[in-house]
């Protein structure tokens, strides 16, 4: 098997942080996994006429939606952890005792151990510590990731269970926004999220500083793919978001490079790299 497996908060987040990675390893004739923590089903819902009436059936709706994006980016493989949406930090469903934010953190990383001897990845992506931007699921995506990649090695706190064999992923990644495409996707912003804030100098300090970013996947092929994934999200995606009304010569730019931290590597491979797969290939 092998391969790469990828673990998400969100359906619609493997597109928005690695859908071009995501298909390019598909092409190249990788495995590729993607893991979902959580059913997505206190997001929003755009691009119908009457979104409440569609609450109750949302979970559903966006596994649909996510078989549908995957098939797009040449994905065959994909998984659900198992967990409710937690919502943002406050909120009613943040406290859902079924919530991702609230689950025990050993069952959780148990649930992704079983994945991981399943599918046997050489190559795990996660998110950062801050998930990105600080919504509670992502958070726990880094927390139940990373404890999952180096859980597996530990047979007395996960035992194989029957028909198991013993796997460890090679190498670690968290999903990282460098410095230099926020500032790129600045250009075409326009939805201030911090109304009071300088503008120009929120963009400016955002994303992981370019220097800090070990790996660079090269995904200009694949940006078409991942503008189709992204619109079979049509319940999260808004028609006119953004990140579809690139112009041309943007394009390339803002969502033609896909960036990591390399975190742990048991095989050598020098820095910066270009392939999630060095050393290993």
């Amino acid at each position: 098997m092998a391969g790469l497996l990828s673990f998400h908060a969100h359906p619609d987040d493997e597109v928005i942080s690695t859908g071009g990675v995501l298909a390019r390893y598909a092409r190249l004739g990788e495995q590729v996994v993607v893991v979902t923590a959580t059913d997505g089903a206190e997001g929003e819902i755009h691009n119908y006429e009457d979104p409440d009436s569609l609450k109750t059936q949302l979970a559903e709706i966006r596994a649909g939606e996510i078989r549908a994006a995957l098939d797009e980016l040449g994905v065959k493989h994909h998984e659900f952890l198992g967990y409710r949406d937690s919502g943002m930090m406050g909120t009613e469903a943040n406290s859902h005792p079924l919530a991702f934010w609230q689950a025990d953190l050993f069952e959780a990383t148990r649930r992704l151990v079983r994945l991981i001897r399943r599918h046997q990845p050489e190559v795990m992506t996660v998110y950062d510590p801050f998930g990105g931007y600080g919504h509670p699921d992502h958070i726990q995506v880094h927390r139940v990731g990373t404890a999952a990649f180096f859980g597996c090695r530990d047979l007395g706190w996960f035992p194989l269970e029957e028909a198991e064999e013993y796997w460890a992923p090679s190498k670690l990644y968290w999903n990282a926004w460098s410095r230099s495409r926020t500032q790129a996707i600045a250009q075409y912003w326009d939805e201030p999220e911090n109304p009071e804030d300088n503008e120009e100098d929120w963009w400016a300090n955002r994303g992981i500083p370019d220097e800090e970013i070990s790996t660079v996947i090269d995904v200009r092929e694949e940006v078409s793919l991942k503008e189709s994934a992204l619109r079979a999200h049509r319940s999260q995606i808004p028609a006119d978001w953004f990140l579809l009304r690139i112009p041309e010569e943007g394009r390339a730019r803002v969502m033609g490079y896909e960036s990591f931290q390399r975190i742990f590597s048991t095989v050598p491979s020098a820095l910066p790299e270009d392939d999630l797969f060095a050393g290993l290939r």
